[in-house]
């Protein structure tokens, strides 16, 4: 703290200087102008505003003291490495004992909260007029755009020097957002049509009044969507619980990514955190027979300094934006404990699958054996070859470096729930207790397809020229058949539940008993889709 005011005392000083100079003024005094014309201009822009919102509308009041709270902050993305290596003295600073990636992320924090501190009388009387205007809600979008917007700081700096260029990674942030943006515009009129037709049910039962009722509210419905997707005042009047919780879930994420920020331009690639390197080398026991297990992790350790993306991202999936996305428009309309519990525990499995599907893609050389294939030869020449041994060192890697990464996006999935249903905090984390005994069958369902392309590529005996089974001609059709149940059941899954909700099939307790069968019927359909072929070439000769 103590740096980051004289930082700010510096920049400061040197923004009042052509001031003093022209008024000829002492530095208190041209600093009290200074200071004191930003507070005034601010806070009359802002009395003006709210005085004719009346005139210039609710929504377009809203929108604009939005952007007066955070548009200033934007100016901080773009200040390039060598402005701000300008500014704190960079290359003094390098002199200390301490690695320049130390030292640059500590100058990236600096610089921001002082930039902070500058845009104070900027962005302080328009936040405080939303929260007079909205209360709770209008505090958590101010803090939601500006957890938004230090998290796109931190990016811009996570992006700069690497061989992969800022737009592949930018491409990969902005697909996230996308993400939850078409989880919440594909829920808005799902919530909206749904809340008419249980109305209907309880008015008029289903009989062809309903029909003849439901027909008439398609127009008011369409008003709603229009309302609640096109207008501020829709947007902001959903809750702030969600917003204030998702603000939250980003600025950790932001805090997380500064590990990921690098001091210069020689370096091209990623490096996996160091705990998380440290955990890909316990996954080898010394007492380990299985020299399968010794060569994945040696692969995973040298791929671990060679990542193509931040490791960030390994965390937080596009599945996570999605739900959450669904989740702002949702949640304002859920009222039944049970029905929370369903929502939660089908989200729950959702981000989950998508964590390690993440996970296994990042690592592709190792868990999509592209470096086994690579190998193929020297497979054909064992007999039989070690396809057991194979297979559990890809199961032994991927359940413990996959640990992490569910756990932080469980977690902040679970802190989104509790955020908003607050005195159900504890059932939220029952719940995710419950859904942690699937993660081993979830790794085996991703995993099979790829080592069951590789085994009939191992049976063949033809000569092989893939860099992955992935590239092979039937693969899609051995993945359609070995997750064929597992993707009715989950479209079976939503079509029940959605129908259930229009047209109030089941009520109160009855979600209870839904929630259990989901569960039982989740597990059977993964032990279903778990169970392998361990040796095609011993089928073939049966």
């Amino acid at each position: 703290m103590k740096l980051v005011w004289l930082f700010y005392q510096q920049m400061r000083r040197s923004s009042i200087a052509p001031l003093q100079k022209k008024l000829l003024l002492s530095s208190k005094g041209a600093l009290f102008v200074a200071e004191g014309g930003k507070w005034f201009l601010s806070c009359c822009l802002v009395i003006i505003l709210c005085s004719r919102s009346s005139v210039f509308g609710s929504s377009f009041t809203i929108g604009l003291l939005l952007l007066l709270a955070t548009s200033p902050f934007i100016a901080v993305l773009l200040d390039s490495g060598e402005k701000l290596q300008r500014d704190y003295h960079y290359d003094y600073l390098r002199l200390s004992s301490e690695q320049d990636d130390v030292i640059w992320r500590r100058l990236v924090i600096i610089h921001y909260v002082s930039y902070m501190l500058r845009m104070l009388p900027t962005v302080f009387p328009p936040s405080v007029a939303l929260v007079v205007k909205l209360g709770w809600v209008g505090a958590a979008l101010v803090w939601f755009g500006q957890a938004t917007l230090f998290f796109l700081y931190v990016m811009s700096h996570v992006m700069r020097g690497t061989k992969f260029g800022e737009r592949r990674v930018f491409s990969g942030v902005l697909s996230c957002f996308f993400s939850l943006a078409v989880g919440y515009m594909a829920m808005i009129p799902i919530v909206s049509l749904l809340q008419l037709s249980r109305h209907a049910v309880k008015t008029y039962g289903l009989s062809i009044s309903y029909l003849s009722y439901m027909d008439g509210l398609f127009a008011k419905w369409q008003q709603w969507i229009h309302e609640r997707v096109f207008t501020w005042h829709g947007m902001v009047g959903l809750n702030g619980g969600v917003l204030a919780a998702s603000g939250l879930a980003i600025a950790a994420f932001a805090l997380g990514s500064l590990r990921s920020v690098r001091a210069c331009v020689e370096a091209k690639t990623y490096v996996l955190y160091e705990w998380y390197q440290r955990v890909i080398q316990s996954s080898w026991p010394p007492d380990s027979e299985n020299a399968l297990l010794y060569k994945d992790t040696c692969l995973l350790m040298r791929k671990a300094s060679q990542l193509d993306k931040p490791p960030l991202l390994l965390f937080l999936p596009g599945e996570w934006f999605l739900v959450t996305g669904a989740n702002i428009a949702l949640f304002p309309f859920i009222h039944n404990l049970f029905v929370i519990c369903f929502i939660c525990l089908f989200e729950m499995y959702i981000v989950m699958t998508g964590t390690l599907r993440a996970v296994a893609s990042t690592f592709s050389q190792v868990f999509f054996f592209e470096s086994d294939i690579e190998r193929l030869l020297v497979f054909r020449l064992l007999d039989p070859p070690p396809l057991v041994q194979l297979i559990q060192a890809k199961w032994t890697l991927l359940r413990r470096i996959g640990v992490y990464p569910c756990v932080a996006a469980l977690g902040l999935l679970a802190i989104e729930w509790a955020g908003w249903f607050r005195g159900n905090a504890l059932i939220v984390v029952l719940l995710s207790i419950i859904i942690m005994p699937l993660y081993p069958l979830v790794i085996k369902r991703i995993l099979r397809t790829d080592y069951e392309v590789f085994c009939f590529l191992l049976s063949s005996g033809e000569k092989v020229e893939l860099a992955s089974p992935r590239d092979y001609a039937g693969y899609m059709v051995v993945a359609a058949g070995n997750h064929l149940f597992h993707r009715l059941f989950i479209y079976v899954t939503i079509f029940s539940s959605l129908i259930s909700a229009f047209f109030v099939l089941l009520r109160g307790e009855q979600w209870g008993w839904y929630s259990i069968l989901f569960v039982i019927a989740l597990y059977i359909v993964l032990w279903g889709s778990t169970r392998y072929s361990i040796d095609r070439r011993k089928e073939g000769k049966g």
